[in-house]
């Protein structure tokens, strides 16, 4: 059985072509909310990681040491006169993406890690929930708000697969940013794939795992709608629900040394 984040991502890719089907070549062209790019330009920046798993590409990802250099790279080489072409090529290469990655994330590969420039080493098989957590956010929180439309619902299946990945890149990406941190903190989100999480140190390394509460210096208590935004630094923590108790200190620290890509 192939990555259990993969009928999520069929339900992403659905979404994301459903609402780019209606746009027209004025809201293509407008800025989105990720600076510097457009709509159309978010939308081939969500095809190049699609891309990436069956070209050349790949590689680039794997050895940088500057991800977001190269995502600007990758989008200034794709970039066009006309926007007509934008979500077809979404289309092909999401769906060639989704085929390659039910044979990468099978028994006997999905264990297989390799590094994704300077944010760590990750297996095979949480590839799908990090493309799930691209296309969401991008489609959410840099393209529906700045065209002023309703961004489409989403569900616990896909908000599972996002808070497993960037849980995840917490511990393996935020190893130098919280190597100050002595004390366990838990952080609680609620609502869709909701959980709680004990970010702690372990050995001089940080460790990021499904616990509980109790005995944690600081809580951090939050919605899980809402942690795609501040854990990127889309939304100031401290303008999304969030509340801390215990260390209310310790844990503000920790929040504002977030800083998920």
């Amino acid at each position: 059985m192939s990555s259990r984040f993969l009928p999520g991502l069929a339900a992403e890719r659905e979404a994301v072509v459903t609402f780019c089907a209606e746009l027209s070549d004025e809201q293509w062209a407008a800025p989105s909310a990720a600076p510097g790019w457009s709509v159309a330009e978010v939308v081939i920046h969500m095809t190049t990681l699609a891309r990436a798993l069956l070209t050349p590409s790949a590689a680039a990802i794997l050895a940088t040491r500057d991800l977001e250099r190269l995502n600007d790279q990758l989008v200034d080489e794709k970039r066009s006169h006309t926007t007509r072409f934008v979500l077809p090529e979404f289309e092909t290469w999401s769906r060639r993406g989704a085929r390659a990655l039910s044979v990468f994330t099978a028994p006997g590969l999905r264990r297989i890690q390799l590094p994704l420039g300077e944010l760590g080493w990750y297996r095979l098989d949480l590839v799908p929930a990090m493309l799930i957590f691209d296309w969401h956010t991008h489609l959410r929180h840099d393209i529906a708000p700045a065209l002023d439309l309703p961004p489409p619902a989403t569900d616990p299946l896909r908000m599972t697969a996002i808070l497993t990945w960037l849980t995840v890149l917490l511990e393996r990406s935020h190893r130098e940013a919280l190597a100050w941190l002595d004390a366990p903190v838990a952080l609680t989100l609620t609502g869709p794939g909701g959980g709680t999480w004990r970010i702690e140190p372990r050995s001089g390394r940080l460790r990021v795992r499904p616990g509980q509460a109790a005995g944690a210096a600081a809580h951090i208590a939050a919605l899980a709608l809402e942690f795609p935004q501040w854990g990127t630094r889309r939304l100031p923590w401290r303008a999304g629900a969030v509340a801390i108790t215990g260390d209310a200190e310790l844990g503000a620290r920790v929040l504002d040394s977030i800083n998920l890509v």
